[in-house]
């Protein structure tokens, strides 16, 4: 190879090289849930004031869609599922992390993006008395941070 050969191939290098880049990232939303108190939920004696003392306020608060009973309940005038739905209310409690990275190489590019999510909900009855509870946790972090 030449003097010039190898000069060039320097730079050919180092322009790979500049030409490159990488990046790692993860953002988090919301609150981190902590799993130990919601045994401290307990259906049917919890109030929303309990729940609001223990968890903060929700990231939502929504009323489930009323469904309309069968025209047979809805003509003998029981229309008891459309009645208990227009009274249900739910807490939203969500924390969510995306963790993306990418690496890029002239031409070349790796994305990865994983989007993990816990949810707590809560269910309320007319008086405000917990309902129903549900949570789902995807994160691996500890329960309280």
């Amino acid at each position: 190879m030449t003097k010039i050969g190898s000069v060039g191939g320097v730079f050919l290098l180092i322009g790979a090289v500049g030409l490159s880049a990488c990046a790692i990232g993860t953002q988090r939303f919301g609150r981190p849930i902590d799993a130990s108190r919601i045994p401290n939920v307990e259906v049917g004696v919890s109030t929303k004031a309990d729940v609001l003392r223990d968890f903060g306020p929700p990231n939502s608060y929504s009323a489930l869609p009323v469904v309309p009973s069968p025209p047979e309940d809805s003509a003998a005038g029981k229309n008891v599922l459309a009645s208990a739905e227009a009274e249900s209310r739910v807490f939203v409690y969500e924390y969510r992390e995306d963790s993306e990275n990418f690496f890029t190489v002239l031409l070349f590019t790796r994305f990865r993006r994983e989007v993990l999510s816990d949810r707590l909900m809560v269910f309320f009855d007319p008086d405000d008395v917990v309902r129903y509870v549900a949570f789902s946790r995807e994160t691996e972090g500890p329960a309280a941070q």
